[in-house]
């Protein structure tokens, strides 16, 4: 029976069988303001607080100090995680190009230093650290410039997204990691940027925000999700000041 990773986000295990399949990487895609970040926070929040599993969480778009702010104001205390060593953010934002003299030890600090192999690199020298089990990618739309890195004579831009999801799924598989990847899509019938990404992935979940008509809200769908019996309904999501998301199956 396949091992589960529980999510602890109220209402989403018991759409997974129990959670995440254990040490697989998923792809957790939306458009603005439906609430990936929040999610894939408090996924990695409950591991550690809950059930004793430090985390990575690397950051290409926000900077670690506006992270953390934002998320306590969900009730996640991030900086107590990482003075506890159960938490080790990786700032690979665009902050730590424009103040190198602010980088830490696990910040991307230059653009020469942006690569598939250095993101990777820096990730698994965080991960020996804590002795991590989850992670998430916030975001993996982010990785444009790492996807230029791997290009190769007469490939297709598909081909290097496939090549770079690849590299990124088997690295952090071999970590033993339990990973989210976050994809920001614009168009609300997409998935992922590229339109492959969903393929290379063991589990899918949509975010969806409706701002109008008899489905306005905010709604989860689970997509894929290998060795899983899930469901396959549009659930409704709340967010709770303290807890973060909360799913209400149909």
């Amino acid at each position: 029976m396949m091992e589960r990773c529980p999510t602890g986000i109220p209402g989403l295990d018991e759409l997974l069988e129990g959670g995440f399949p254990r040490g697989r990487v998923m792809l957790l895609a939306g458009g603005c303001g439906t609430g990936k970040s929040i999610m894939a926070t408090q996924f990695l929040y409950n591991g550690a607080v809950e059930h004793g599993e430090a985390g990575v969480l690397v950051s290409f778009e926000q900077n670690p100090k506006i992270l953390k702010e934002d998320m306590m104001h969900m009730g996640f205390d991030l900086q107590k995680l990482e003075d506890e060593k159960k938490l080790i953010i990786v700032d690979a934002s665009l902050s730590g190009i424009a103040f190198p003299e602010r980088a830490g030890e696990y910040t991307l600090s230059t653009q020469s230093s942006f690569t598939l192999d250095s993101v990777l690199g820096i990730i698994s020298k965080a991960v020996q650290t804590v002795g991590a089990k989850r992670a998430i990618v916030d975001s993996f739309s982010a990785l444009d410039s790492l996807i230029e890195t791997v290009k190769t004579y007469g490939s297709s831009n598909t081909e290097n997204v496939r090549r770079t999801m690849l590299g990124i799924n088997y690295r952090l598989q071999s970590m033993g990691l339990t990973s989210v990847l976050i994809s920001d899509v614009l168009d609300d019938g997409k998935i992922s940027k590229y339109g492959i990404e969903e393929f290379m992935v063991d589990g899918v979940i949509t975010m969806h925000y409706n701002v109008e008509g008899p489905d306005a809200g905010r709604h989860l769908i689970v997509r894929k999700m290998r060795n899983t019996k899930h469901s396959e309904n549009i659930n409704t999501i709340e967010f709770e000041r303290g807890e973060g998301v909360r799913v209400h199956s149909l």
